[in-house]
C-alpha cells in the first residue's frame, strides 16, 4: 500500500480536459464473468427513491484520515483506469472503449470518479485499491451498466440473490436509469458491498488468490480468474508507473 500512495503522490494534479474521439475502430471490450450467488439472503431498500436523494446507499461514513489515506490511490489509479480503457491514442486525440464513449457523461469524468470509489472502499475495507478495481475490469470492463447471465449488476457484478439483493442499483431497473445521468452511476453502494465481500472471502480462505477464486466460485481455491485478477491488478499498476515516467521525460524536454 505504501508503495502505491507514493506513486500516487509523483502523479500531481489530474488533468479534466475532454477525450476527443478518432476514427480508429476499438478492439473487444474486455470479458464479463459473473459473480457466484451469495447464501445470503437480506431485505431490500426503497425503490423509488432517486439517486440524489438516496445517496450512495449503505456506505460507511468516511473520516478525514480514510481521505487522506485514499486520495493519493485514488490518483494513480484513475491514471491507471484512464490508460486501461483507452483503445487509440494519438497526441491530443483519445478513443475510450465503446460503453464509456456513448455514456450520458464525460468519459474521463467517469473514470475519475470510479477510482476514488473504488480507493474509498478499498481503504474502507481493507482491500487494495488496484486489486478491487481489477476485479471490476475483469467482472465488467468498468461498465457500470453491464448485466451477467444471472442478473449480476453494476462494475464488481454483484447477483441478485446475494448480497447484490440489498443493493438499490442491482434490483431497481428506474433507479439504473436514473443513476445513468450521474458520473459515479450509483456505483458506491455497489463497490461498497463488493468490497465486503471481497475482505471476508480473503479472510475467510487466509489467502488473496483463494480468496478471489471463493468471490468468483463460492469455494476457496486459486482459479483461472484468481490468476486473471492479479494479472491485471500488475497491468494496472504498471500503467500507473508509466505515467510517472511519461510525465518525468516530458518534465526533461522542458527543462
Amino acid at each position: 500500500m505504501r508503495t502505491i500512495i507514493a506513486l500516487a503522490l509523483v502523479l500531481g494534479s489530474w488533468t479534466e480536459s475532454q477525450a476527443q474521439e478518432g476514427e480508429a475502430a476499438p478492439p473487444p471490450e474486455p470479458e464479463v464473468e459473473g459473480v457466484a450467488p451469495s447464501t445470503e439472503s437480506e431485505d431490500g431498500a426503497d425503490e423509488g427513491e432517486d439517486p440524489a436523494e438516496a445517496g450512495e446507499g449503505e456506505e460507511a461514513e468516511e473520516g478525514e484520515a480514510e481521505e487522506l489515506d485514499s486520495g493519493p490511490a485514488a490518483i494513480a489509479l484513475a491514471r491507471a483506469l484512464d490508460a486501461r480503457l483507452t483503445v487509440w491514442q494519438h497526441g491530443d486525440r483519445q478513443v475510450y472503449v465503446h460503453h464509456c464513449r456513448r455514456a450520458r457523461v464525460d468519459c474521463r469524468a467517469r473514470v475519475v470518479t470510479f477510482a476514488r470509489l473504488l480507493a474509498e472502499a478499498g481503504y474502507r475495507h481493507g482491500v487494495d485499491p488496484f486489486m478491487l478495481a481489477a476485479i471490476a475490469l475483469r467482472e465488467s470492463g468498468l461498465n457500470p451498466f453491464a448485466e451477467g447471465a444471472a442478473g449480476e449488476r453494476g462494475i464488481v457484478q454483484l447477483h441478485p440473490r446475494g448480497v447484490g439483493s440489498r443493493v438499490r442499483f442491482v434490483r431497481n431497473e428506474r433507479y439504473r436509469d436514473r443513476c445513468a445521468r450521474r458520473a459515479d452511476a450509483c456505483q458506491g453502494e455497489v463497490l461498497d458491498a463488493g468490497a465486503r465481500l471481497v475482505a471476508a472471502a480473503i479472510a475467510r480462505c487466509g489467502s488473496v488468490a483463494e480468496g478471489l477464486g471463493r468471490y468468483n466460485t463460492g469455494v476457496c481455491q486459486t482459479t483461472g480468474y484468481s490468476r486473471r485478477v492479479m494479472e491485471e491488478r500488475q497491468n494496472l499498476l504498471r500503467l500507473a508507473k508509466r505515467t510517472v515516467s511519461s510525465q518525468a521525460a516530458a518534465a526533461q524536454l522542458l527543462d
